[in-house]
């Protein structure tokens, strides 16, 4: 009872002490502040959304804050389409679309922004985006959507352009500008609103030159088999909603037909011979480039030296480039020649003529010639040896892998090679015994020949090549040869397995590196249901793809448009698989061809570490902002108490 007169006092003095603390802790105004992360709201249209007979030359949006306008003019897609670009205007928070054009009658004009409305100052933008209105008394509302990827890897297409004719008459893409367009988002998807009922053909093009139209040859085009019928059905939901006034509401949802349609979109293998490239590169080796294959359809005349059988022809795998090694040292000695090339062409007509070409090889290098002269004279007074070539081998880090053949290259085409002056033994063998090994040209590289042998895990072996074992097209020849490698354990290894079913035409199985390239490590050629087995990988990473060879040529053939063919149709397993070392994994794969397939290959190894990286970062956030809350506040208390 003694205290009670104290207790008005002590409250008054709390209060105060608070008072003290807030304001010693936050002498000035709050810092920071929460980021703003919501889109801009749209609040006004005029006209009116959806509206009909609708004669205005502009379209006007206005939001609750100012816009950023960077990316509309570029990502604005009107459809229909028209001749002259839209004006982008604004006026305070208001976006003024201006058409530089009259508009059709009796349309529906969609103007599709993508994701280009943003604010101005965080950027945060409002998402597919879309306006519509029509010119005449009837709004149309039909759809087409689907998804558009690159025909031989899958990848979906960005930006692609969509096309819808009303013009049925297979000409249409080459002459007809399209009643309605759309543009593809990052994913490959796309929709085409606001289309009117009638038949259409649906096509995609990557539209080179903004033409709107195909230009064959030049561009790459995707086209869909049958004719699209827009169409929409009410679809009622089982349930059925009682109003407070008695009235019966069914729910439901309006689905609209075709289904999503998968468009796959190739660059036509149109026959186009022309010589692209024509090039010496040294005295000795000339480089020719054309636009279609020319293996024996190539023949090559001097016209400045009469000569015959003065070069060796080296072609690529797919026979469109090659190189001419002139062997005539006498021929090699020319700064200048003049040549006629003859080759292979087509007419307007399809028919096959001889088509000819005069071109001028020319080589000069004064101050390289000079140098080589010193050379060759400082050779000759030193009385060094006889020039000789060196061999390279196709060995990474001095291994040869258990199920592969060890390559040796000449630099140069060659003449004769001795292969008894080969010799391969146990490098642990102090006896060196000659092992026996297969010997033989690379069929698909040039001047690489193939050592093959059954390899012995975890071994080493020398390898050696006489000196002048081989001699190259020009009388030089090779160096001695001496290397070891060594073989890996088997157990470094592992395999996948893949159980085919549903397996109704030849197939390409083929495993390739996890990057963009999809490099083909290995491939597999399918016939029926069954096994396929990739053993001796290295524990990597891999895709798996599979190509339907339609026409069983062991190869992917692209489409044609002129002869209504689809390119081979492209599938993968949709996810990263990792081999590890001495382990073996067996996949079940239901290859039934899928239209509506897209690739969407996942590695869930690194989804999972991205995921714990998260947790990890958004606990350590958390910690900070914890202890920063615990130093505000013992600074704050530190003061008031010290006041």
């Amino acid at each position: 009872m003694k205290n009670t007169g104290k207790l008005p006092i002590l409250i008054v003095a709390v209060l105060a002490w608070i008072v003290i603390i807030s304001s010693c802790a936050n002498p000035g105004m709050p810092e920071g502040g929460y980021r703003d992360t919501i889109p801009p709201v749209l609040l006004k249209t005029d006209p009116v959304y959806k509206s009909v007979n609708n004669k205005s030359s502009e379209v006007r949006l206005t939001f609750n804050e100012y816009l950023s306008t960077e990316e509309i003019s570029e990502a604005l897609v009107v459809s229909p389409p028209m001749v002259k670009k839209p004006s982008i205007l604004t006026k305070s928070k208001t976006l003024i679309v201006k058409f530089n054009e009259e508009l059709k009658d009796s349309t529906t004009y969609s103007l599709d922004f993508k994701g280009s409305l943003a604010d101005n100052n965080e950027k945060n933008k409002i998402e597919d985006f879309r306006f519509s209105f029509s010119t005449g008394p009837v709004y149309d509302s039909l759809r087409v959507s689907g998804h558009l990827a690159n025909a031989f890897n899958q990848k979906p297409v960005e930006k692609g352009l969509i096309l819808l004719h009303s013009n049925l008459h297979d000409s249409a893409v080459f002459k007809v500008r399209p009643d309605y367009i759309a543009k593809t988002d990052r994913e490959g998807k796309f929709l085409i609103d606001n289309i009117a009922p009638g038949k259409y053909h649906i096509f995609a093009l990557n539209d080179a030159n903004n033409n709107l139209l195909y230009n064959e040859g030049a561009e790459e085009i995707a086209f869909y088999d049958s004719i699209v019928v827009p169409s929409a059905v009410f679809e009622a939901e089982p349930d059925t909603i009682r109003t407070e006034k008695d009235t019966i509401v069914v729910p439901g949802h309006t689905h609209f037909l075709p289904e999503p349609i998968y468009l796959s979109q190739f660059t036509e293998d149109l026959f186009e011979q022309y010589l692209e490239t024509s090039k010496r590169d040294n005295r000795y080796k000339c480089t020719f480039v054309f636009g279609e294959p020319v293996k024996d359809t190539f023949a090559l005349r001097l016209l400045n030296y009469a000569t015959e059988n003065w070069y060796q022809i080296e072609y690529n795998e797919k026979f469109d480039s090659l190189s001419v090694w002139i062997t005539d040292t006498t021929i090699a000695k020319l700064d200048t020649l003049i040549a006629e090339v003859a080759y292979f062409q087509l007419d307007s007509m399809d028919q096959v003529f001889l088509k000819k070409d005069t071109v001028e090889l020319a080589f000069l290098d004064l101050e390289k010639e000079r140098a080589q002269k010193r050379k060759k004279d400082k050779d000759e007074s030193d009385k060094k040896t006889v020039e000789q070539f060196s061999w390279q081998t196709d060995l990474t880090g001095g291994t040869v892998e258990l199920n592969k053949k060890l390559g040796i290259t000449a630099p140069e085409p060659l003449f004769a090679f001795d292969e008894t002056k080969i010799k391969m033994y146990l490098t642990e063998d102090t006896l060196k015994t000659p092992l026996k090994f297969s010997f033989g040209k690379d069929t698909t590289t040039y001047r690489k020949y193939l050592i093959g042998y059954k390899w012995v895990p975890g071994t080493s072996y020398s390898f050696e090549i006489d000196s002048a074992a081989a001699v190259n097209i020009y009388g030089i020849t090779s160096r001695k040869l001496s290397i070891r490698f060594s073989s890996r354990d088997e157990d470094f290894y592992g395999s996948l397995e893949l159980d085919l079913s549903n397996v109704e035409m030849p197939l390409i199985v083929q495993l390739c590196s996890n990057s963009d390239e999809e490099k083909v490590v290995a491939e597999r050629f399918i016939h029926s249901n069954g096994k396929v087995l990739f053993d001796y990988l290295l524990p990597e990473k891999y895709r798996v793809k599979l190509i339907y060879d339609s026409n069983g040529n062991g190869k992917w053939d692209t489409g044609s448009f002129q002869d209504k063919t689809q390119p081979e149709k492209v599938i993968y397993l949709n996810q990263v698989h990792k081999v590890r070392s001495n382990w073996d994994e067996s996949l079940i794969w239901d290859v039934k061809p899928d239209q509506s397939f897209v690739k969407n290959i996942r590695d869930l190894e690194q989804e999972e570490k991205a995921r714990k990286e998260a947790e990890e970062k958004a606990k350590k956030e958390k910690e900070g902002k914890n202890r920063q809350q615990m130093q505000d506040f013992m600074q704050g208390s530190g003061s008031g108490l010290g006041f």
